[in-house]
Parts: C-alpha cells; structure tokens; sequence
C-alpha cells in the first residue's frame, strides 16, 4: 500500500483518517502544521499527502505553493481537505496544483476512490518519467561500450570548445584506434572484438579524469575530450592509455586477447575557429600514428 501524510491542526482530523487509512492497509504520517507538513515529506517522501485548506499559520495553500516549489516533491500528489466546498480558496489550491479537493464531513469510501485515482496518476506519471529517461540514455550512448556515441559526444565537446574559449582555458582532444583491429574480429569472431573494445572503453575510464568526456566514433575508432587539458597533459593521458592497453588482456573463451591502439592527441589553438577543427587535427596525428608503425601517440607536441 502507500505511504500517506496527513495534514492537519486538528489532532481528532487526524486521528479519524489515521484510523480509516491504517484499516485500508496503508502507512500513514501526521503533520499539525504547513510547516511540518513540509519537513516531513522532505524526509519521508510520501506517496500522497491529505492537506487540510485552512490552518493557522502557514495555510493550505501555502503549503502546497511550497511542496510545487520544490523538485523533490512538486510530483507528490496533494488532495485538499476543505469544509467549505465553495471556498475561492479550492479554486486557489486547485490552480497552485492540488490532484482534488474533499469537503468535511468526507464519506471515507469516497476519499480513497480519489486517492486510488491519484496513485495510479502518480504511478503512470514515474513510469513516464522512467521512460523518458531511458529513451534519453539510448540516444546518447553507444549500446555496445555505453559510451556517449557520435553524436552526443561531439555536442558535449562542442559545448567544453565554447567553454574553453569563453574563459581562456585549454581543452584537449585524444583520437584513438585499435590497432589491426579486424584480425582480432577474424581469430575469435565479432564476440571477442566487442569484448576488447568494452574493456577498451574501460580502460579510457580508468586512466582519466572523470571530468573526460569518451564517445565512440564507429567501429573501433573512440574520442576523448579533456577539458582543462594542455598539450603536454593530453599527450600523458594518451600515453598512459597506450601502455595500459598494450599490457592489457581480454579474458575471452578461456583466450587471453591482447592488443594495441593508436593516438593523436591535439589542444585547441587561437586559430581554432570550432571543435571540428580540432577533429580533423587530432584525426591527422592518429593517421600519422598509424602510418610511423602503430601502437604509439602522436600529438601537437612531442613528449618530454
């Protein structure tokens, strides 16, 4: 059953719906004032809450205006106890945002019709919320390695370019490839090859900085944008990258796999006009890795 607060300045309110709501299965909390009624749903989060229109102090209403306000309990659905059912005061509270309104003396089987009916509102609406968020999660990641893809990577980078050119701080970016990646594919099938480029992605999380944003390009190709990163500190993060993963191994159908990768690293300049620019610099400086042998890290700057 649910959780329900009640809300009331009169303790034989509360003691006559505490009763009804316990019978009913559901647990239930007291408040005798707006006030308490607000600290205890910050601490309780209840389900629903029963408010009464009209307390001194901190009214009905007021209350209510208070729970809308806040992020934490604006989806909380709120049912206003009124005695009075033609009170401007339920029109008030009803555009503020209570669920429903109930009159004094309620008929107790009434009541818990409409607060059935804004549990299931509730429910529907988290599930909603639920929905969307994972609807959200797949278009921005990649379903393999659950790093941002393509696209969402590239809007994050574009927004860390602008951020560092706003306020004159530096921000890096690595290129990355799989060495020969298709004899792994051919020796123990696309099963092993996704295995090496999760553990791959693993290894980016490992070696950085949280703050690093990591996004797959396609296929075996990955980026990583580091913001508050010069060219010497990118070329460290990409080496230590490097030599992670050439000493790393895949555990795969009792095989151990191992492999390589190739780094271009590049650090926005004056002349950058946009993070594409970087893009195409750090995609030339992995080439040029690629075509010096493999398995090594080229970049704006050579390491010290």
């Amino acid at each position: 059953m649910a959780k329900i607060l009640v809300v009331d300045d009169i303790e034989d309110n509360i003691t006559l719906l505490c009763f009804n709501l316990e019978d009913d299965g559901h647990q239930v909390l007291s408040a005798r004032s707006g006030e308490q009624c607000l600290q205890i749903t910050a601490d309780e989060h209840p389900d629903l809450i029963l408010l009464d229109l009209m307390m001194p102090g901190m009214s009905g209403t007021e209350t209510l205006t208070h729970l809308q306000a806040s992020a934490e309990s604006r989806n909380i659905p709120v049912i206003m106890v009124s005695a009075n059912d033609d009170d401007d005061s339920i029109i008030d509270a009803l555009d503020v945002g209570a669920y429903d309104y109930v009159t004094k003396p309620f008929i107790y089987p009434v009541l818990a019709a409409r607060m059935r009916s804004a549990l299931r509102l509730q429910e529907s609406q988290r599930q909603l919320r639920e929905a969307n968020s994972l609807l959200a999660r797949l278009a921005s990641l990649d379903p393999l390695t659950e790093v941002y893809n393509r696209r969402h990577f590239l809007h994050l980078a574009n927004a860390e370019f602008a951020k560092a050119r706003r306020h004159g701080r530096p921000v890096s970016l690595i290129m990355l490839d799989v060495d020969k990646f298709k004899g792994i594919n051919d020796k123990y099938g696309h099963p092993g090859g996704d295995q090496a480029l999760i553990a791959l992605t693993d290894l980016c999380k490992e070696v950085g900085r949280s703050s690093e944003i990591v996004g797959r390009f396609g296929g075996e190709e990955f980026a990583i944008c580091c913001p508050d990163t010069d060219a010497e500190g990118v070329l460290a993060v990409a080496e230590r990258l490097r030599s992670a993963a050439e000493q790393h191994r895949v555990c795969f159908e009792n095989n151990h796999i191992s492999f390589t990768i190739s780094l271009g690293t590049t650090t926005i300049s004056a002349s950058d006009q946009d993070f594409d620019e970087m893009l195409r610099r750090a995609d030339r400086l992995l080439y040029q890795a690629k075509e010096q042998g493999r398995n090594r890290v080229c970049g704006d700057m050579e390491p010290a």
